[in-house]
């Protein structure tokens, strides 16, 4: 077998051809961080709590948005009517150490409105006059722990772990984010996701995503219970499952009419900043939910936990046989997760404020 030269991820092409590869998703600060540490944090002054903060969100090298590091612009515009002048750098920005033009409509698309041109990163010179300098997710972090001349940092969580965790390097990091993430944020969801003036079903049993646990206990009730139906949300339209089951939509309003319709729902694991769980108690949905830390974090004494699929369909039917239970459950549930993303926002203002 031949060895070939490659560059880029392609073969090494003839002279007189150009081609681009695709960059690799690594956090290559990381390397940079492991060797020299993190750079030093220049003095801070304590901000104005009158005047508007100004954040750089630095995202990581495989996202092009904050939406597909996985936090909701819902949250995002929340966090400006707290007062946080928010701005997005991507990961090679903020590593970028040429020095912006200084007329930034020199080069500037001509059909950009001047909103937007405003709004556009300038690179690493635009880090270093933030207020607050935050990482989106962890594999962003490298990139803003080693950008030097900065007044405050921190790492705004998502459902990533930080990579090679195990050196120690995320130790004692400031993480900014709810519970089950590792943060102290209330939680928040999506407007949409209230209770429904719809009536619901006694016999509805309600299982979110493709997860093993929740398709098998579904399975499993089938088998034991005639009398149920069951609802499939948040999975492929061609799905094809061994029992009989109502489909639901995509969209949150379908999915807001499902949670609010159904007796009791098996909800996937509790990953990011939109459990589907989360949307489910805000629709006033008795949930049970996988049994493991993130979920008890998150949904506390609002849900039932189940360690498997058989221990799951125990519970849906103890559930579907106790009004009184769901009830209590419900209530716990609209306290948990009141909807919007106001206090959510107004929280993460705060911890924005009130970084060392």
């Amino acid at each position: 077998m031949a060895l070939r030269f490659r560059r880029g991820g392609h073969d090494e092409p003839p002279a007189d051809e150009e081609v681009a590869g695709v960059p690799a998703a690594v956090p290559w600060a990381l390397a940079e961080l492991l060797r020299d540490g993190p750079s030093p944090l220049r003095a801070r002054t304590p901000p104005d709590a009158d005047a508007d903060l100004d954040v750089a969100l630095v995202l990581g090298p495989a996202d092009a948005t904050p939406r597909a590091a996985g936090l909701p612009a819902e949250l995002l515009r929340a966090l400006r009517d707290e007062g946080i002048a928010l701005r997005v750098v991507s990961a090679e920005e903020a590593e970028d150490d040429e020095t912006p033009d200084d007329d930034p409509e020199a080069a500037a698309d001509p059909e950009e409105d001047a909103a937007a041109i405003a709004s556009r990163p300038h690179g690493a010179a635009a880090l270093a006059g933030a207020d607050v300098v935050l990482a989106a997710g962890w594999s962003a972090a490298p990139a803003v722990l080693t950008a030097p001349g900065l007044r405050a940092r921190a790492v705004l969580a998502t459902a990533d772990a930080p990579p090679l965790a195990e050196l120690g390097w995320a130790t004692g990091i400031p993480v900014l984010g709810p519970a089950w993430l590792g943060g102290e944020l209330p939680a928040g969801v999506d407007a949409a996701y209230m209770p429904k003036p719809v009536h619901r079903r006694e016999d509805l049993v309600l299982v979110h995503g493709e997860e093993p646990l929740g398709l098998l206990a579904a399975a499993e009730l089938a088998r034991r219970r005639d009398d149920l139906t069951f609802a499939v949300s948040g999975v492929r339209s061609d799905l094809a499952l061994p029992f009989p089951f109502l489909g639901v939509g995509p969209g949150p309003e379908a999915l807001a009419h499902a949670f609010a319709s159904a007796t009791v729902a098996i909800a996937p694991p509790v990953r990011g900043w939109r459990p589907a769980a989360l949307a489910m108690l805000a629709c006033g949905q008795t949930v049970v939910a996988p049994d493991d830390a993130a979920a008890r974090a998150a949904l506390g004494d609002a849900a039932g936990y189940a360690r498997g699929p058989l221990d799951a369909a125990d519970e849906v039917e103890r559930l579907v046989g106790d009004l009184t239970v769901r009830a209590e459950r419900a209530r716990a549930g609209f306290a948990l997760a009141p909807g919007g993303w106001t206090a959510t926002a107004a929280a993460l203002a705060v911890a924005l404020r009130d970084l060392p």
